[in-house]
């Protein structure tokens, strides 16, 4: 019984937490939008037809805690799409999910507040913008590898970009889904970009 009401209110926990980063996320895309309305109406279209087709696949993602890593990816290349139509050119990124992963299974959710951190607090700020890259690999004792990096602004040890909202929320739904096999790394060079790595348990028992 203890064993099941942990399990329960991990759950929870998770539901939670997802239900706190999909409005974070809407708002700060409502809030672009207002103000592309009055200034580039055709670009402005563009973004809430975007957003309309994200907001349609992560309602249908988000009815469960987990999917696979293929999800995951597809789901950040809608909402990178959506960026890159206010960010312009300023925005790059790349996505790399070798084919032997893409079933895994992870977190809904997990990858997208990492990547609105890199845009917030490292490619915005930087005039000529950069590159965002996502990429997942296997690594050693059967444990999954996320990477999402940056060719932003960095920052230092003290800096409040690697505190935020969106690394908090990481940080607790590892804590949650795997407790103590769940870590996250994360290291800045300022004017030079960021890294965030992610290492969970893989889902099969293949060597890395």
């Amino acid at each position: 019984k203890v064993a099941e009401a942990k399990h329960l209110a991990a759950e929870s926990r998770l539901k939670l937490l997802e239900t706190q980063l999909e409005p974070h996320m809407l708002f700060n895309t409502l809030a672009n939008l207002r103000v592309l309305i009055a200034i580039d109406p055709v670009r402005a279209q563009d973004m809430l037809d975007r957003m309309v087709a994200y907001l349609r696949a992560t309602l249908s993602a988000s009815r469960a805690s987990n999917h696979a890593l293929q999800l995951e990816f597809d789901r950040l290349r809608d909402y990178l799409e959506l960026m890159t139509v206010r960010m312009g050119p300023r925005l790059q990124y790349v996505l790399d999910l070798p084919a032997d992963l893409v079933d895994q299974n992870v977190p809904a959710l997990l990858l997208q507040p990492l990547v609105e951190n890199s845009i917030k607090h490292g490619l915005e700020p930087k005039v000529e913008g950069g590159t965002i890259t996502v990429r997942a690999r296997r690594a050693a004792n059967h444990m999954l590898c996320l990477e999402v990096s940056d060719t932003g602004t960095g920052f230092d040890s003290a800096a409040s970009a690697s505190s935020g909202f969106g690394l908090a929320q990481v940080h607790e739904r590892l804590a949650a889904a795997y407790d103590s096999q769940g870590r996250v790394e994360q290291t800045s060079t300022p004017g030079h970009g960021a890294t965030t790595l992610l290492y969970l348990p893989l889902t099969d028992a293949r060597n890395a």
